[in-house]
């Protein structure tokens, strides 16, 4: 839908004539590239100690104070690199003078395709890190987000086809990504610092915590712009934008573990065990080509 207006627009180009900017009601539509900052992601959970997962240590064995009362969150991180993608979007707005004001959408995918090792945080965790966690990763790839802005602009006059303007703007973004996380103990039951017992030293030996899920959240945000645009007549422009957007922090709905120790998301105790992630950096910078029309 967007390509074939585009196209249109472009067609319109042979009935340019004197490059006089009228005021009134316009429509906008372009495409153009992304690029996205490193940042640090942050996880939670409500997990258990592993000597307090009844699945695995039913019979309590080796149990301490520790199990008598629900647990302090698990805690990670990880530091991320950027990411670039596309964005596509249409705008209806209407200028007055050296002032327009629209309505715009636009979306955006980056593709990050990235993982990276988890720093645990919690002490409890912490303690197994250097000899029975042999493994703990985690990554984004896909981030999409859906945006909603009302921005405002005003047009420098230079007396001739180009205009630059600057602009400002405050929205929505609807933002979702494919989250991945995997946790693995050693293999050998010699290495599991958990139990002294042999029986659960190798029923704990080799488990996984895998996490996978597409994860979402509504962010409030603002952006700045600038750019120029070329009059090919008092009716059609060809724009260029830069824009640089910023969010508050994307913080996901709590999910179950895909599977937890290498069973379900639940340690026995009644409820199931979830976990959340988010991010205070969700900035990214665009820059694109678009056609406007003037009603």
């Amino acid at each position: 839908m967007c390509s074939r207006v585009l196209l249109w627009m472009v067609a319109a180009l042979s009935l340019s004539g004197q490059a006089i900017a009228r005021d009134g009601v316009y429509i906008q539509m372009g495409l153009g590239l992304v690029v996205s900052p490193a940042f640090d992601m942050d996880g939670d959970d409500n997990d258990w100690s592993t000597k307090c997962d009844r699945i695995i240590n039913p019979d309590g064995l080796e149990v301490t104070d520790e199990c008598n009362n629900p647990p302090g969150p698990g805690e990670w991180s990880q530091a991320l690199g950027g990411g670039t993608g596309m964005q596509s979007g249409i705008a209806f707005g209407y200028r007055r003078g050296a002032v327009r004001v629209e309505g715009e959408y636009f979306y955006r995918v980056t593709i990050y395709n990235e993982r990276a090792d988890i720093t645990i945080l919690d002490a409890v965790t912490l303690g197994k890190q250097d000899q029975e966690i042999e493994l703990a990763v985690g990554g984004i790839d896909n981030m999409a987000s859906h945006n909603f802005f009302a921005n405002v602009y005003y047009n420098f006059s230079l007396k001739s086809p180009f205009t630059p303007y600057v602009g400002a703007g405050a929205g929505l973004g609807n933002t979702s990504f494919y989250y991945f996380t995997h946790w693995k103990r050693n293999d050998d039951p010699d290495k599991i610092a958990t139990f002294e017992d042999p029986m659960l030293k190798a029923k704990v030996a080799g488990s996984t915590t895998i996490g996978e899920a597409r994860l979402a959240d509504r962010l409030i945000g603002y952006q700045i712009l600038a750019g120029a645009n070329y009059l090919f007549s008092d009716r059609v422009a060809l724009d260029f934008r830069f824009r640089m957007a910023d969010f508050r922090k994307f913080k996901s709905e709590r999910r179950e573990w895909n599977q937890l120790r290498s069973h379900e998301s639940s340690v026995g105790r009644g409820g199931q065990i979830l976990y959340q992630v988010r991010t205070d950096d969700t900035r990214f910078w665009g820059a694109g080509l678009s056609l406007r029309y003037q009603f």
